[in-house]
């Protein structure tokens, strides 16, 4: 039991009686650790004979950080069960000797080496010296010591230290502190930290040092602990005796005969109220009876302990001379085997008979009974049983409430009653004599499963023949509605059902009817293992690989944990306290809140809880048992288990979560507080984080769960890994949060966090991306503007196209039928009066000019298709233009000025069509007799000039096209579309002069000109 008062009221009654003892005494000194002065006198020589012969107080051995809420080591349990592991040299510690050891309040436990400062998480170690990074001042560490803020101090050989916020410090004579070799650090009654050397003491409180006096001591005068045990004790001690006050009589534990060894050399009082000696010989315990020491044979027994240590789950801790770190836990399992007086360890079956002895059957070690003992709680006195069974491989055991003990073997049933042994095989009607499982029923019958069917005996009255008490003998086989002839566990259930498993499911008789249960009927498999029956008629079934489940008098219910879905059970226990206990291929395991199918918790056991092994026993019945007095009891490969449920230690401490390093891409970062947000620049991509829960217990079965956030949006579940790794994440802050289960899976929620920002590159910042999206945007107008331009450019061409092709329709088509028309009309009045020969001279004029009205149209069609003016060049084509408007009353005449070159096909079809308008409208309007045309090719432009001596027109009223007439305007658009002007020049009597003028081409490199054809 915990004591029930807290560690703080502890601690004034320590100090309290400290300052009333000094009063008293005060050449009388207070002193940190019993270890410190031995070291002293070893290694400095005594400078004053006398003056340190007394034992050093441990008063910092009683200061444990943070809440305390679990219980101490059971004071019951011999030292020599308590649970067991050491760390030497060869394990990670620098060297075997440990002179202090302290838990600070982060969790971590500190060794005091002399190679060195040790941190150990219950993993790995940690070790500090001159060489490593923060750098010690020494490592010969003497003592060690955390105050309130945090701050770890170290007494080294040449000096002081302290280490704060992961650096070191060394204090020297300019600081205020003691040089040389501190041989003891504590807290004084005021708060305030006391330092010792073997010259002088001084106190720091937290503004300066102060040197204070420093008594002489009187050999073997009794100093006060500073505690009180369970019953209010008051401890004194010297190095060769330990006095606890008991009211008028107190009790003397003195070295070489109560205690081991010449020399005490360390104490503790840990929460239980129980007084932890260690002494040059090894390490003793007093619980207010007597002492309790380790047996010779335990490698701690002839240890010289230098140092002890309680930390917060209740482990104890032992630093040695030579020997290394050890330490005590409490054992959940007792376990009993060949070198606890088994015949085999190899358990395979375990039953309690009506007398409440256990028996214990083996695979080749035949029978064993344990008969408790009265005098020490937990031993037992194993008796075996051979050569009188007829296998000494046990399958099966049963016991009835007459005594008698039923043995299942692969070779026939055995009955032991009393001294008397009797066999049964096939011979006597047993179905087969591989006997699997047996269950004496309520009424006293037998139940037989074997390989070839189930067996029914009923006996009648009392004899000793055996033959003949059994009345009845019935067999039921897979003939008579059984699932399969291979009978493995059995169950009375509470209604009266009798379940049988078999290898093809689960069968239930009752009232002589035979009821098979399969999948199909919600079984999770057909292979059925384990039974256990529970009030009301309901009924666990394992099942094997594939977990268990509920009968709940109408249907099964497979377990919806997936933690448990795949699990082998081979016996189910309950403990009668909300648990139950499973043995499964995995060990065995304790299922919590089973009220219902689902386990609210579920813990599996192991080596680091004190089994030997995490295998059960097999194919044997029943391979579990609870006995009347509430013990369990698990059958395995390397010795029986016994489990009291009732004094079960849980671990109910969250352990603590440091994060030990992180590393980005391979280079440690500097680990610092919870505030601290590390910048990491950018262009690193590889992030490691390696973490560490604090539980001391069983370190290798904390469980981890992790986070990044900014990146992950759930927990990712680590199981025992302590290492998280993160790649290529985006720049940004980010918050790596770990927590942690301790082995009784007890989370601590609140974990630990890292902070950290990883830094852009200036292309990943908001900026670049603002500037980005600009551009982008801007690009996106001008593709937009572009687009709208090109559409503009389109809609001009099209709009010019049809200008186009309307001018060509206007110069072409409707001239030419304009013309037939007139010479039509001329045709018709010929006719009228009659004149035939002029009418056909008139006709084919007409014809002529159909002709060339369809020639004109051919060509538009064409330059409309192919955009070629044809072979002829412009001259030639204006000439013929012009020889066309002579002979009908106009004297027609053509000229070309300059040296010819070749012009763009568009060029000469707008000048060509400019001069058909022109001469076109002489024809029609001017009323001309003489008309001429001319071509000029200048350097610079290319000029084109109609003139006529008609009626003319004035520029004001005939310069702008009369509705339906498009000649001036259609003659405009094209000197426009060939960048040129027209100028039109008239005045009525005078005639019209129409000038056209365009930029010349550039002629091309060695590009000549060439005379017109």
């Amino acid at each position: 039991m915990c004591i029930p008062r807290p560690t703080q009221l502890l601690w004034i009654c320590a100090l309290t009686l400290m300052q009333w003892i000094r009063r008293r005494n005060p050449r009388e000194p207070l002193i940190d650790t019993l270890a410190k002065t031995e070291l002293h006198e070893r290694r400095e020589g005594e400078r004053r004979q006398g003056a340190y012969g007394a034992i050093w107080i441990l008063v910092g051995a009683l200061s444990v950080t943070g809440a305390l809420t679990s219980s101490a080591l059971e004071p019951t349990t011999p030292l020599a069960e308590f649970g067991r592991q050491s760390w030497a040299m060869e394990n990670g510690l620098p060297q075997n000797s440990v002179h202090a050891l302290v838990q600070t309040r982060d969790g971590f436990i500190w060794l005091g080496t002399e190679a060195g400062l040790v941190r150990f998480d219950g993993i790995s170690f940690l070790v500090l010296d001159q060489n490593s990074r923060p750098a010690i001042p020494s490592g010969d560490i003497r003592s060690l010591f955390e105050t309130p803020d945090g701050t770890l101090w170290v007494g080294t050989a040449d000096g002081l230290a302290r280490l704060k916020d992961g650096a070191f410090a060394r204090l020297g004579a300019r600081d205020g502190a003691p040089e040389g070799a501190i041989t003891g650090l504590k807290a004084t009654p005021e708060g305030r930290l006391r330092v010792e050397t073997t010259e002088e003491a001084v106190e720091y409180g937290g503004q300066g040092w102060s040197q204070v006096l420093r008594p002489e001591v009187v050999p073997n005068n009794p100093i006060a602990f500073g505690a009180k045990l369970a019953n209010r004790e008051t401890v004194t001690a010297t190095r060769s005796a330990v006095v606890i006050q008991r009211g008028a009589r107190p009790v003397v534990l003195t070295v070489g005969h109560e205690l081991p060894g010449t020399r005490i050399q360390a104490l503790l009082a840990d929460r239980e109220g129980c007084l932890w000696v260690g002494t040059n010989g090894g390490l003793a315990r007093w619980c207010g009876e007597k002492v309790q020491v380790l047996p010779a044979t335990d490698p701690l027994a002839g240890a010289s302990v230098l140092s002890l240590l309680e930390d917060r789950e209740g482990n104890l801790w032992a630093g040695t001379e030579t020997d290394g770190l050890q330490v005590l836990r409490d054992t959940r399992f007792h376990n009993i085997g060949a070198r606890e007086g088994l015949s085999s360890d190899a358990t395979s079956t375990v039953v309690e008979d009506s007398a409440g002895k256990i028996w214990v059957g083996t695979d080749g070690g035949s029978l064993n009974v344990l008969r408790r003992s009265t005098s020490i709680p937990g031993a037992t006195t194993t008796y075996a049983v051979r050569d009188v069974l007829l296998s000494n491989v046990i399958l099966s055991l049963a016991a009835s409430k007459s005594g008698d003990l039923w043995v299942g073997t692969p070779d026939g049933l055995n009955r032991i009653r009393g001294s008397a042994v009797d066999s049964f095989t096939s011979a006597d009607g047993l179905p087969d004599d591989f006997i699997r499982s047996l269950l004496v029923d309520t009424d006293g019958s037998l139940w037989i499963g074997t390989r070839r069917g189930l067996a029914h005996w009923t006996f009648a009255g009392d004899s000793n023949n055996a033959m003949r008490m059994a009345a009845r003998k019935e067999t039921y086989t897979q003939a008579n509605g059984l699932g399969s002839d291979l009978v493995g566990a059995m169950a009375r259930d509470s209604n009266g059902s009798l379940w049988i498993s078999t290898f093809a499911g689960l069968s239930r008789l009752r009232d002589g009817k035979i009821v098979n249960y399969t999948t199909a009927d919600g079984l999770s498999s057909n292979v059925v293992t384990a039974l256990l029956p529970r009030a009301g008629g309901t009924l666990l079934v394992g099942t094997q690989d594939h977990g268990w489940n509920l009968w709940d008098g109408e249907k099964f219910s497979a377990v919806q944990d997936s933690a448990l879905k795949d699990t082998s059970v081979r016996a189910i226990l309950d403990d009668r306290s909300d648990h139950l206990w499973f043995a499964t291929g995995k060990g065995i395991a304790r299922c919590d809140g089973t009220k219902t199918v689902d386990c609210t918790h579920w813990i599996e056991f192991g080596a680091a809880d004190g089994l030997r092994s995490r295998e059960t026993a097999i194919n044997s019945h029943p391979s579990a048992w609870r006995s009347r007095d509430g013990y369990l009891w698990f059958a395995t490969p390397k010795g029986l288990v016994e489990v009291d449920p009732a004094h079960f230690p849980v671990n109910t401490v969250p352990p603590p979560v440091v994060v030990e390093r992180f590393a980005v891409d391979d280079v440690d970062a500097p680990l610092r507080g919870a505030d601290f947000r590390l910048r990491v620049e950018a262009g690193h991509n590889h992030f490691q984080f390696d973490y560490a829960g604090l539980s001391f217990v069983a370190p290798q079965k904390v469980r981890y769960r992790y986070m990044l956030d900014g990146f992950d949006h759930e927990w990712t579940d680590a199981g025992a890994r302590r290492v998280a790794y993160y790649t290529n994440i985006p720049p940004g802050k980010y918050t790596f949060r770990v927590q942690a289960a301790n082995n009784d899976g007890v989370w601590n929620l609140q974990g630990t966090a890292l902070q950290f920002e990883l830094l852009p590159h200036f292309y990943q910042t908001i900026w670049f991306y603002l500037l980005l999206t600009i551009a982008a945007a801007a690009l996106v107008a001008t593709l937009l503007k572009r687009r709208l331009l090109h559409a503009e450019r389109e809609f001009k061409a099209v709009l010019g196209e049809r200008n186009r092709i309307a001018r060509e329709i206007h110069d072409t088509l409707a001239q030419g039928y304009v013309g037939i028309s007139v010479q039509l009309e001329v045709l018709a009045e010929l006719l009228r009066h009659n004149k035939v020969d002029a009418a056909a001279q008139q006709l084919d004029t007409t014809r002529m000019h159909v002709r060339e009205g369809l020639a004109e149209a051919r060509q538009s069609i064409w330059a409309l298709r192919s955009q070629d003016s044809g072979e002829k060049t412009l001259p030639v084509r204006l000439r013929r233009v012009t020889e066309r408007a002579d002979g009908h009353g106009i004297e027609a005449k053509f000229s070309v000025f300059g040296a010819y070159r070749p012009l763009s096909p568009g060029m000469e079809r707008e000048i060509l069509r400019v001069a058909q308008e022109a001469i076109h409208n002489v024809e029609k309007h001017a009323g001309a007799q003489h008309l001429s045309v001319r071509l000029d090719y200048g350097p610079a432009e290319i000029a084109l000039e109609v003139r006529d001596d008609g009626r003319g027109f004035a520029m004001s009223e005939e310069t702008a096209s009369a509705p339906g007439h498009y000649g001036f305007t259609g003659m405009r658009e094209r000197a426009a579309a060939i960048g040129g002007t027209l100028e039109v020049t008239s005045e009525p009597g005078t005639g019209t002069s129409v000038r056209l003028h365009a930029p010349a081409p550039k002629e091309g490199p060695g590009e000549a000109p060439r005379e017109a054809e």
